[in-house]
Order: C-alpha cells, then sequence, then structure tokens
C-alpha cells in the first residue's frame, strides 16, 4: 500500500528522542493518549524518563525508555540492532533533541560547545537517518521526522553555530526527502520559539518577552503531529517562524540586519556577547 494512503502516525511504533522534558515530552504523551501509538522515549535522564512513564498511568504500557546519548555516533548503532532485534519494531523515527548554546558571536564558543552542538542538533540526524533509513526501507508506510527551527530559514547574529546545524537538518531532510519519495515519508519541522528547557542553554534569565512571543510546549507537539499525520512536506509553526522565513524570501540581506537591530535595541542580558 502506497505511503500517501495510510496514516503517517496512528497506531505506529515511534521512537522518540529528547523524551524526556519540552517538546519530546508532549510529543510522547500526545503519540500516546491522541495517536495509539507505542512509543520508545529516548534521553539521556534516566530519571526523567522513568517519571514520564508514571504520569501516563494506565497507558503507561503503551511506553517505554532507553537512556542514551544521542549525540554520540554509538548509540544510534545500539538503538538500530535494539529495532532490528525485533525488541520494539519501530517504523517512526522522531528526531527531536537537541540544544541551543548561547546567543553570542561564533568566536566565542569553545571547541566543547562547538563539537556538542553539531553532535546533537546536526551528526545525530544524519547518524539517525543512515541506521533507519535501510531498516525502514523493508516497511510500509514509515517515517523520519526531523526537528530544525526556525533558524534554518532565518539565521540570525549570534545564532551562527545552531543555525548551520538546522539549515543543515532542513537541507538534508529536504534532499532526503526527494531520494526516498513514496517509501520513506521524510519532513523538515521547522517551529519558532518554543517555551522548552532548550532555553536553558543560554546561562542568564530569559527574557519575559520572549517567553510571552514562545508557544507552549503542548501546543506546538499537538501542531507538528497533526501536520504530519495528515503527511506535510515542510511543516512550519509559530507566528515568529512565518514571519522570519517571509522576510528572509523577500530580502535575506536586510531581515538579517532588521533582526541584529532589534536584538540590539532590546538591551536584553542574553544578547549581550552578540555586540
Amino acid at each position: 500500500m502506497s505511503i500517501k494512503n495510510k496514516s503517517k502516525l496512528k497506531g505506529r511504533n515511534v521512537i522518540v528522542t529528547g523524551a524526556s522534558g519540552g517538546l519530546g515530552r508532549e510529543i510522547t504523551l500526545s503519540l500516546i493518549r491522541r495517536y495509539g501509538c507505542q512509543v520508545l522515549g529516548v534521553a539521556r535522564n534516566e530519571e526523567k524518563l522513568r517519571s514520564l512513564g508514571e504520569e501516563l498511568g494506565e497507558l503507561g504500557e503503551k511506553y517505554e525508555f532507553m537512556a542514551l546519548d544521542v549525540s554520540r555516533r554509538e548509540s544510534w548503532i545500539h538503538l538500530a540492532e535494539y529495532v532490528t532485534s525485533g525488541r520494539f519494531d519501530a517504523d517512526v523515527l522522531i528526531n527531536n533533541a537537541g540544544m541551543l548554546p548561547r546567543f553570542a558571536k561564533f568566536g566565542m564558543y569553545s571547541h566543547e560547545e562547538i563539537e556538542r552542538c553539531l553532535s546533537l542538533d546536526q551528526n545525530s540526524v544524519i547518524w539517525s537517518s543512515e541506521e533507519f533509513i535501510p531498516v525502514f526501507m523493508k516497511k510500509s508506510g514509515a517515517s523520519i521526522i526531523n526537528v530544525a527551527s526556525a533558524d534554518a530559514l532565518c539565521p540570525l547574529a549570534g545564532t551562527s553555530l545552531y543555525s548551520a546545524a538546522k539549515s543543515a537538518v532542513r537541507a538534508f531532510s529536504e534532499a532526503l526527502r526527494e531520494e526516498y519519495r513514496g517509501k520513506i515519508y521524510i519532513p523538515a519541522v521547522c517551529p519558532g520559539f518554543i517555551r522548552t528547557d532548550i532555553m536553558k542553554g543560554q546561562g542568564r534569565s530569559v527574557s519575559q518577552l520572549i517567553k510571552f512571543f514562545s508557544m507552549p510546549a503542548e501546543k506546538a507537539a499537538r501542531i507538528l503531529l497533526r501536520r504530519a499525520n495528515a503527511g506535510r512536506s515542510r511543516i512550519i509553526f509559530g507566528a515568529d517562524a512565518h514571519f522570519m522565513a517571509a522576510a528572509y524570501k523577500i530580502s535575506p540581506v536586510l531581515s538579517l540586519r532588521f533582526f541584529r537591530f532589534v536584538f540590539r535595541a532590546s538591551g536584553l542580558d542574553m544578547f549581550r556577547d552578540i555586540f
């Protein structure tokens, strides 16, 4: 049966990375409660993964977890072996795990910060595809859903490293989408700001203004899954994401200068290392 004629998510066996908190946690809850999925939650924090199962109550039988660091190549080898051995017969992978380095000029990042961001935000998506595409090619209607960012649509001053990694994820996903069209569903997801712990990477207080314009994680998960279930090729949501995409399309140079001006004029502490 063609994957165009089947639900992308309902009743599926789904792996969700970054499932211990934020968007990943809400995705996991929604997949189980709304879509009747079996979910394997993956993250580094075993305690938080276990608490998610407790939150599900009677639906906890639809959830299992594995404590892994997906920024490490060997974790993906282990996860693929777990699936091919039949212990969790996954047919959907949601690459949600990620980090947002502090807003700063590129020259202010340490080698460790660079390695960590690229390994988690970019390489993990490539490694997962390397391992799971051969597995999913043997299944009907399989999906690899990659969460990028609005920064992949409009890079911002102070986010050079993050923008590079997420732009790579978007481009990689869209190329794979055409290479495996009709065989594996591979959308790129580009959300705007979401209220999650990802902002903790700033190492300083986050502006109430940013919090006001960001979307609750529960709402973001609901939109993401609804559009993925419908088979959308590129999933963009959040007023800020749409504005960034439109501005960059109209004027790639002036839009970046505009956002730089806004960051500087805001006087916010979280943007101080950009200027």
